[in-house]
């Protein structure tokens, strides 16, 4: 009775829930394997626990003793024609409960994993469901698993084009996930109906994928095998949270120029094997410190350890075998430097990066983060399938231990600062990924919030007002900087708008993702590749954001997430994911705060490069300025760079400030990058009780257009603006006669576009020809990256250690 409802309720599935004798007979083997790809859907992927859902092999009973002869003649002449299984050796590992007890910093942890570990269930929940089951019913789930396989192996193209129509079809009936950590405002819950599609969505993806031999046997020289799949000895360890853990070098490449290289000091290089470590025993293989790097040549892309699918959709040349095709072919000089850096696994700091080789490095990281999701896929569903083979084989798997995964499945974070950011990202994910066939989920609603929206006006302003190329590189489109979204990569398919903690890649703005950290910061746990992307657009909008998801970096969890302990590397169980991480720093100017970034809060145990070159005289930006006019520079003296401020204020106010109360140094304009300093200055000039307007990023735009007049008309003799404003809204102030930097920009073009606003075609007619315009700079020995970009390397040498405290630049004339 029980066996009959149960056969009643899974009559539902195609061919299978209820077959008699004689559609039996006809159909014999062929027609059974025919049926079991028909119904890829619901049985080539289902594992026996199948969420609780019942067990879906074909428990069927035979009939009679002639129908089960005719099965097992039709199953001998199938397995006559398939190459015998070889059994894979057991791999021998302690259990995670042996050395649960050795862990201090992580017992907490442990014991939350070991109470919801779902490997065991899912390993026990087969024999549980299967007790009332005979053993003519064992026999033939052997028959259907072998049948199975054959498919598998048979037809795998076939089924990966039903996986593909499939997922078109639960697309129209999929929920949204995780909608708090998404930030939309529908609200669907995610029932449990939901979660079984997504674990049937994993289990297709598992059958797409070949047996894995080929990886294992590429391990060796495998730089994600190297650098992930190997324990960390405790020499190294203490090497990397030394005070002083690197050793420096120098380094030119042709595309890049000068690179410092870090490498970590004195590291044995014996590799003697150290004291057991945390969770678990002692490894024969440690991780390899790094070395300096070396630029190969004539390689083919495929040999840097790069998936074919990726090579093959990098090249968009027709009838061209990206197989052979060098890593020089497919990538430009730049590229194929920065890639040859990257895909060792080292920290990168680049800080030339502007609108014409952005697409550029774009394509670098989005095609080694691909490559790193696509290889730690493969390496998860390969051990899956090793483990379902010992189940299948009747063979132990309680000693068996697979560790490939973190503590959260997120391994890839891009930070970006604008929404029309994001919108390139995906597109070159998209085009990397995805071939013909392939599609991106959720398409439309992407592009729906992410895309332009421009009414009619915004276009006419845009015709009325002139911009630099840069400014409408950075700001065409979608310029909302709060966002966030999870993106999971299957073989032939993009899922944006995936939950975070079932998502791959995660984008998000500094914004985006602070709003977020306050009530859950689990999925920043176990990043593996970290890009910031235009690092100088996130330092105009709030620099603190960035230090706040770093400080959130690999904390331990607060919840399980669906975690398996036993699969999770003993790296990360201990607490050195941060030696494991990569850190790729771009953007288009020097930061001493991104330095500091990329100085103290990466200890990447495979090195780190920082680019630095010199400035040469003809790439410096003095020489743009146009009009005729002296330009003085103070160097004002400072003790410490905390101090500075300090000085600089006493210095401008004692001695530069004074002489613009003469009525001939009317219709000043007093650049100040700094917010802080804004505010002091604009308090200053209350109290002293100076004629003057200011214009900031708050400021009304109504306010800000009478300012502007009135500025121009001389009725406002000073005019406090500052960086952000030029940098979000790039005006043309007009009737600058003085102009006076209270500290250089942080962009050091922006220097020759305000100094050329002193030409007569932006004057007040009163003051055309005249020829008396001047200009003022002050700096300090902690402005020397800002100093040499706008006067170059060699003069701003100079001027650091030169005795006088001014010097005079004259540009212009005849």
């Amino acid at each position: 009775m029980g066996r009959g409802r149960r056969a009643s309720k899974r009559g539902n599935f195609k061919n299978h829930g209820s077959r008699n004798s004689s559609s039996r007979g006809r159909e014999m083997g062929r027609g059974r394997r025919a049926s079991k790809r028909g119904n890829f859907k619901n049985h080539g992927s289902r594992n026996s626990s199948s969420r609780g859902r019942g067990n879906f092999k074909n428990k069927r009973k035979f009939n009679s003793d002639g129908d089960r002869k005719n099965d097992a003649e039709s199953d001998n002449k199938r397995q006559k024609l398939l190459p015998a299984k070889e059994s894979e050796p057991l791999v021998e590992a302690s259990s995670s409960s042996e050395s649960e007890e050795e862990v201090k910093p992580y017992t907490q942890l442990l014991s939350m994993f070991k109470s919801g570990n779902r490997a065991q269930q899912v390993l026990t929940s087969d024999e549980e469901e299967t007790e009332d089951v005979g053993s003519e019913d064992e026999s033939e789930e052997a028959d259907s698993r072998s049948e199975g396989d054959s498919v598998s192996e048979l037809g795998n193209d076939e089924m990966e084009e039903e996986v593909d129509e499939e997922l078109d079809i639960e697309e129209d009936d999929d929920e949204e996930e995780e909608i708090g950590l998404l930030g939309v405002e529908e609200a669907d819950e995610v029932g449990e109906d939901h979660e079984e599609l997504d674990h049937e969505e994993h289990e297709y993806e598992s059958e797409e994928e070949p047996s894995g031999d080929e990886e294992e046997m590429g391990s060796s020289t495998d730089p994600y095998h190297l650098h992930y799949e190997r324990e960390m000895n405790e020499s190294l360890l203490e090497i990397l949270t030394s005070p002083k853990p690197y050793e420096t070098q120098e380094l030119n490449w042709k595309a890049l120029g000068r690179m410092v290289i870090h490498l970590p000091a004195k590291v044995d290089r014996k590799m003697e094997k150290p004291k057991p470590v945390l969770l678990g025993e002692t490894t024969e293989k440690y991780v390899i410190p790094g070395s300096l790097p070396i630029l190969k040549a004539g390689i083919p892309l495929v040999d840097y350890g790069v998936k074919s699918q990726l090579c093959a959709n990098l090249d968009k040349r027709p009838l061209s075998d990206s197989s052979t095709q060098t890593a020089e072919e497919l990538l430009s000089p730049l590229q194929h430097e920065l890639f040859s850096l990257a895909y060792e696994y080292r920290d990168i700091y680049y800080p030339e990066m502007n609108y014409l080789n952005s697409d550029e490095i774009r394509t670098v990281y989005c095609l080694h983060s691909l490559n790193h999701v696509m290889k730690s896929r493969d390496k998860v569903l390969l051990h899956n399938a090793k483990l379902k083979k010992y189940k299948e084989n009747g063979q132990a798997i309680d000693d068996v231990e697979f560790r490939d995964q973190g503590l959260v499945r997120p391994r890839i974070l891009i930070i970006a600062p604008l929404r029309n950011s994001a919108v390139k990202i995906v597109e070159k994910l998209a085009s990397l990924l995805l071939p013909v066939k392939g599609q991106i989920i959720n398409k439309d609603r992407f592009y729906k919030e992410f895309g332009e929206e421009k009414d009619e006006e915004d276009k006419k302003e845009n015709k009325k007002s002139y911009k630099p190329e840069d400014y409408e590189a950075v700001f065409t489109g979608n310029t909302d900087d709060s966002f966030r979204i999870g993106i999971s990569v299957a073989k032939r398919t993009l899922k944006l708008y995936a939950g975070f903690y079932k998502a791959d890649i995660l984008i998000a703005s500094p914004l985006g993702a602070r709003t977020l950290l306050a009530d859950d910061f689990d999925f920043l746990c176990s990043i593996e590749v970290l890009v910031i992307d235009q690092t100088d657009i996130l330092y105009m909008q709030n620099w603190d954001h960035v230090l706040h998801i770093f400080q959130h970096l690999h904390l331990q969890p607060r919840e399980q997430h669906d975690t398996d302990l036993g699969r999770v590397r003993l790296w990360a169980l201990n607490g050195y994911s941060a030696h494991y991480r990569q850190n790729l720093i771009f953007s288009s100017v020097a930061l001493p705060e991104a330095v500091a970034l990329f100085s103290r809060r990466g200890t990447n145990f495979a090195g780190k490069v920082r680019v630095e070159n010199v400035v040469l005289p003809s790439a410096t930006t003095v020489c743009r300025v146009l009009v005729q006019l002296p330009q003085a520079f103070h160097r004002f003296p400072t003790p410490t760079a905390a101090q500075s401020a300090d000085d600089r204020f006493h210095f401008f106010t004692k001695k530069i400030l004074p002489q613009y109360r003469d009525l001939l140094m009317s219709n000043t304009l007093i650049y100040v990058p700094s917010y802080y300093d804004y505010v002091r200055l604009r308090n200053h000039l209350h109290k002293e009780e100076y004629n003057f307007g200011q214009a900031c990023e708050y400021t009304p735009d109504g306010k800000l257009a009478q300012v502007r007049n009135r500025f121009f008309l001389g009725k406002k003799r000073l005019l406090l603006y500052t960086e952000r404003l030029h940098f979000y809204r790039r005006l043309t102030i007009k009737g600058i006669h003085h102009v006076v930097f209270y500290q250089l920009p942080t962009f050091p073009n922006f220097y020759p576009e305000l100094c050329n606003f002193l030409q007569d075609a932006f004057q007040n007619p009163k003051y055309r020809g005249d020829g008396s315009q001047t200009c003022t700079v002050l700096y300090s020995t902690y402005d020397a990256q800002r100093l040499a970009a706008i006067v170059g390397s060699q003069r701003a040498a100079e001027m650091l250690t030169s005795d006088r405290l001014v010097h005079l630049f004259v540009s212009g004339g005849s």
